[in-house]
């Protein structure tokens, strides 16, 4: 049985509308299937649509070997940070596209010799890498989504298997059979942009910036909403515990470990701006540490499911934002 979101109560397919219901319909065409990684945005449809379409257009665009390549920096990102569900549900992928001694070498930490600068790009990415100038784009936004993803995932599904079944190597083999002929289809980019047209009210001003090493790619246009729209979670805390949080993640930097460090200065900051930032450090640091006590302390009568995606989404945005920032650095000094 696949793992059940905890904390939210994500939207059920069946009473979904709006640009949840289309997002599903989307994910079950391209992705095969709709699971706690994206499901567990759905009290906050506007940040569901942006980090579908930056999965969708950086992993799925490209074609079926640029996708393979991909599959690798999913499953490298993923084992690095700990993500059992992400591990399993890439590695299975890797199968379905043949490369099932890649996948287990992976899951290892035993990449492949012909694989091993495109394993070490993922865990240090920057502007080019072992892969066309024009697929740059895909795959820095593809590393972005998965060291986002996996930390969510982290936080808000238990850390186990998309399915028991996959948890053998003879389980991922198997399975993996279910999703051959998605994993080889070659999507047309751009599908996912109308999804990012609209906007709530409160969004209206928000600046959508696209970064440098994404050009003119729907990738840009996804990473660069989806930054904007996890912004939002820092009006959820103090002006002091949003400094708190960014210092906390530049001191300690983005390794994800199993627990999360005090935010700097946090004795300073008031009970609920405590809690808050604590949480926002824990999903950038420590996902796996997000406690049920926590999160029902900071919610108290007052926040919402839609808050709590909110707030960590915008945790774990300081860590993908510190990798993206190097990446734009690096590539503007070159």
């Amino acid at each position: 049985m696949a793992p059940t979101v905890k904390l939210v109560t994500p939207v059920d397919p069946r009473h979904a509308g709006g640009a949840v219901a289309e997002v599903y319909r989307q994910v079950k065409a391209e992705l095969g299937v709709l699971g706690p990684a994206l499901t567990l945005y759905s009290p906050a449809p506007e940040l569901l649509a942006p980090v579908w379409s930056l999965l969708r257009e950086s992993l799925l665009v490209g074609g079926p070997e640029e996708r393979k390549a991909k599959e690798v920096v999913a499953t490298v990102i993923a084992v690095r940070n700990e993500c059992r569900f992400c591990i399993d549900a890439h590695a299975t992928m890797l199968h379905a596209v043949g490369e099932g001694a890649l996948a287990e070498g992976l899951r290892a930490k035993q990449p492949p010799r012909e694989w091993a600068a495109l394993a070490d790009w993922a865990l240090d990415p920057t502007a080019e890498g072992p892969f066309p100038a024009e697929a740059a784009p895909r795959f820095i936004g593809t590393a972005l989504v998965f060291e986002l993803i996996t930390r969510l995932v982290k936080v808000f599904a238990p850390n186990d298997s998309p399915n028991p079944v996959l948890t053998t190597k003879l389980g991922r083999s198997v399975g993996s059979r279910l999703v051959r002929e998605l994993v080889a289809a070659d999507l047309e980019p751009g599908a996912t942009l109308p999804l990012l047209a609209d906007r709530p009210d409160w969004a209206k001003d928000l600046t959508v910036r696209v970064p440098g090493w994404a050009g003119d790619s729907p990738v840009g246009t996804a990473y660069g909403t989806l930054r904007a729209y996890a912004s939002y979670g820092s009006m959820l805390l103090s002006a002091e515990a949003v400094e708190a949080v960014a210092r906390t993640v530049g001191v300690y930097g983005t390794e994800v470990g199993d627990r999360a460090p005090d935010p700097a200065g946090v004795e300073l900051l008031p009970g609920e701006a405590r809690l808050g930032a604590r949480l926002a450090v824990a999903a950038a640091l420590a996902p796996g540490s997000v406690s049920s006590s926590d999160v029902d302390r900071w919610r108290g009568e007052v926040f919402t499911d839609h808050c709590l995606v909110h707030l960590m989404t915008f945790g774990a945005m300081n860590a993908v934002d510190a990798v993206q920032d190097e990446i734009e650095t690096r590539n503007v000094d070159a």
